[in-house]
């Protein structure tokens, strides 16, 4: 982990099966919270401490074809924060990591909000706030209440070779619930990233709307990269 005002940012994001989840740090167990949360003041993420990440003997998922409206998100960059990382389904489990709590090296889509062809509907891409993963988003929406990030490019691409492009409306700080995800427009498609504000049991979320803009082929090698996922949670 890099080192920003001489502590280590490692925050770790929590989905729960009802709604938002709180952030959790070592020795810390995943929480769910409802939509009646209030919010709290961000803060710095807790360190993973050594064992932060531990390697799956099943860390290769295989890539299924999805075709059509049924297509699932398998990819998802924003060029200008670095961010690249692959996407596999918030229902995958790994032996030593607990259900719903988030996997470390890419990033994961509610299934409540799976579907980017579809028109009418929101796709939602959550991962954790850590160096390589989404943590460029928590540190850009601290400054001016990310006001940089509004306009920005993100590319979701899917299982059935084709990449979907948006541009982001919205910035949403220390949110408790999925609000975000209504109210779009029957011929539009929404994108949401949602990461962890920290520190361990944190329940507000950092989340980004970004509204459809195009829809292209892409080649399947760079639609499906190859994904490793890794438990991160420390009991």
């Amino acid at each position: 982990m890099r080192h920003l005002h001489g502590r280590r940012l490692a925050a770790v994001l929590v989905t729960g099966a009802v709604t938002l989840a709180g952030c959790a740090g070592e020795g810390a167990d995943p929480t769910t919270a409802g939509a009646s949360a209030s919010p709290a003041p961000a803060s710095r993420p807790a360190s993973p401490g050594p064992k932060a990440a531990s390697a799956s003997p099943t860390a290769t998922p295989a890539r299924s074809v999805g075709t059509g409206l049924n297509a699932l998100p398998s990819r998802i960059v924003v060029p200008d924060l670095g961010i690249d990382l692959p996407v596999v389904s918030g229902d995958l489990t790994l032996p030593d990591n607990p259900p719903d709590y988030p996997l470390c090296d890419v990033a994961q889509y509610l299934t409540t909000y799976r579907y980017p062809a579809r028109p009418g509907t929101t796709t939602w891409i959550y991962g954790h706030a850590r160096e390589g993963m989404f943590l460029p988003l928590l540190e850009a929406s601290e400054q001016d209440d990310g006001r940089e990030l509004i306009g920005m490019t993100v590319e979701l691409y899917s299982d059935a070779a084709r990449r979907y492009t948006y541009r982001v409306t919205e910035v949403t700080r220390h949110a408790t619930d999925r609000g975000i995800a209504r109210g779009v427009p029957a011929e539009g498609r929404r994108l949401v990233l949602q990461t962890s504000e920290g520190p361990k049991g944190t329940v507000p979320k950092l989340q980004i709307a970004a509204e459809f803009v195009d829809e292209a082929p892409a080649e399947p090698a760079e639609a499906m990269p190859s994904a490793a996922p890794k438990s991160c949670y420390i009991p």
